[in-house]
């Protein structure tokens, strides 16, 4: 976060002054418990999310297999084949628009928090983010967001060399 970003980021949080007066930490820290426990719903949304779409994928490659096994009409395979491969593909990268933008929002949550620390005893998800090395070494550290996004383009894939495979084999069947 650049230093124009922070100030702007103090300034929201504590409208307009440094940091907070000794007489309200009670109060920053009933509203720091409180913005904590929006983080962890957002991971549980997010985790929802992603089972959704990961159940929906199966369901896909169920259908998909089914179109297949059951061809008996070249042409309506493969336009089957195709309907179902293309709106898959468009739903795996929607799937990975809602996994950056829970990234986005959970980086935002994160600043917020890590700012409220520095009003607080002690910084424990600060000290933990510098635990694992402010993620700049994926050995102590791998973001689920990659992870999750490597999945949906596995999926494509998937989506991908079932049409081609469909096709070929439609193809072959034909001539």
């Amino acid at each position: 976060m650049s230093d124009s970003d922070a100030s702007a980021l103090d300034n929201v949080i504590f409208h307009g002054r440094n940091s907070v007066d000794e007489q309200n930490v009670d109060v920053l820290l009933e509203q720091y418990k409180l913005f904590v426990d929006t983080s962890e719903r957002l991971v549980a949304r997010r985790q929802i999310v992603n089972t959704f779409f990961l159940s929906v994928n199966a369901l896909v490659l169920s259908a998909l297999a089914l179109i297949a096994k059951e061809a008996t009409d070249s042409v309506l395979t493969i336009v089957g084949v195709l309907t179902v491969s293309v709106a898959a593909i468009v739903l795996c990268f929607a799937w990975k628009l809602l996994v950056r933008s829970y990234a986005q929002l959970n980086r935002g949550k994160f600043a917020v928090i890590h700012r409220l620390e520095r009003e607080l005893p002690a910084a424990l998800f600060s000290a933990e983010w510098v635990a694992l090395e402010r993620g700049k070494n994926p050995r102590t550290y791998k973001p689920f967001t990659t992870t999750e996004a490597f999945v949906s383009y596995i999926f494509i894939v998937i989506y991908l060399i079932v049409f081609i495979v469909t096709l070929g084999w439609q193809i072959c069947t034909y001539f």
